[in-house]
């Protein structure tokens, strides 16, 4: 089974529902061509790098899919060049690393603090440690106080 990755931006003037049936229309049209959705992601509204059609902003999805065959998809492509809600699209063919990237950032594993980086480094806590040890040692060490004033 192939795998597929279409990214595409939708123009950020129309409103909410239409961004939402715009991204749900092309969902439809994968499924409908007998491929199965692996992973629809919307990241939302994204600044662009560069004015495309004198906007700055868009709302990026990103859509991995699954096929048999490739042979819909140069249709498919054609459609999203002819939807006029699209500033840009991108088709990419994931290889197996792809494929395994994509679900060790779905697991959480790429892209996000795992737990074993959010605890302290040993070299932080072992200052910690000296630090909390010196601080018992001047509660226990009596004070110099002094009366020569």
């Amino acid at each position: 089974m192939r795998h597929y990755e279409v990214n595409f931006i939708v123009n950020p003037v129309l409103s909410g529902d239409e961004v939402k049936s715009t991204a749900e229309n092309i969902q439809k049209e994968i499924t409908g061509a007998g491929a199965s959705i692996v992973h629809a992601d919307e990241m939302g509204l994204r600044q662009l790098a560069y004015a495309i059609n004198k906007r700055t902003t868009g709302y990026f999805y990103c859509i991995e899919f699954a096929c048999e065959s490739s042979e819909w998809l140069v249709k498919f492509e054609l459609n999203l060049k002819r939807n006029e809600n699209l500033l840009r699209f991108l088709t990419v063919k994931l290889d197996k690393y792809g494929i395994k990237y994509n679900d060790d950032k779905r697991k959480g594993l790429i892209g996000s603090r795992s737990k074993k980086k959010e605890a302290a480094p040993p070299v932080v806590a072992a200052a910690a440690a000296v630090a909390e040890e010196l601080e018992i040692e001047a509660v226990l060490a009596p004070e110099v106080v002094d009366l020569d004033v």
